[in-house]
């Protein structure tokens, strides 16, 4: 995707950025990619937290079951994306960075698998704490109001 930056992820390509642009809400401000990723993080962290919350009260449910599954396939799709940004030639991110994305990744794969084959509220934690952790470090640091 020649048209993307060097200096940004903007892991959803065009695509998909636009498609997210035209979810938010009214707003004046467009995001930059880091915005969305963390965005999509989040969306996840909470279909994650949805899903575990149903398993906890009903796991014998099929609904809850079937659920719970798509929430962490969904979750995994999101990081597989996330790899395929780190192994793009055009990606600009440190290696170092890239790196470490993809040994979360991997860990993110291997928990979500463990996941889905036996229901673990502590495994679903897991994943939902990455998501909120990762898509924290790509909000900009905001300054402390003067005054009050």
């Amino acid at each position: 995707m020649s048209d993307m930056p060097n200096n940004k992820v903007n892991v959803y390509g065009k695509n998909q950025k636009l498609q997210a642009e035209q979810n938010i809400a009214d707003s004046d401000e467009q995001p930059d990619s880091r915005e969305i990723d963390a965005r999509a993080l989040l969306k996840y962290a909470g279909q994650l937290n949805e899903a575990k919350a149903a398993m906890e009260k009903d796991p014998k449910d099929r609904n809850n079951s079937r659920a719970y599954a798509e929430a962490i396939r969904a979750n995994q799709r999101l990081w597989t994306i996330f790899q395929v940004a780190m192994i793009d030639p055009e990606n600009g991110l440190p290696i170092e960075l890239k790196n470490n994305i993809l040994t979360l990744s991997t860990y993110v794969d291997k928990t979500s698998f463990q996941a889905i084959a036996n229901y673990s509220p502590k495994t679903t934690d897991s994943l939902i704490n990455i998501n909120k952790t990762i898509a924290a470090g790509l909000k900009p640091a905001t300054s402390p109001k003067q005054g009050f």
